[in-house]
């Protein structure tokens, strides 16, 4: 099916091209993603919250961790086998 845009006499496709022209002009005032940092936790958080409702839809209720407080046990793990290793190592020579 087309059908004629108003404004610039050009016929879209109704499906996708259509679509896809009414999702860029919707967007214009939402506010942009403008570093890889801003858009990788992003879609970091959109990822878990997928995960936690696919989860739900199976029946298990779970909570979504904190990406901050995982980010600092990590670290803080890493800290630890950085020693721990150094440490081995030592010990070999």
């Amino acid at each position: 099916m087309f059908y004629r845009a108003a404004h610039n006499n050009r016929y879209y496709n109704d499906s996708v091209r259509g679509w896809m022209k009414e999702e860029k002009q919707g967007q214009q005032g939402q506010s942009s993603l403008t570093s890889f940092a801003d858009k990788h936790a992003y879609c970091e958080q959109v990822k878990m919250e997928n995960f936690a409702q696919s989860m739900r839809l199976e029946g298990y209720e779970i909570e979504v961790p904190s990406l901050v407080e995982n980010a600092r046990k990590r670290d803080e793990l890493r800290q630890q086998l950085i020693r721990h290793y150094k440490q081995a190592d030592t010990e070999k020579v």
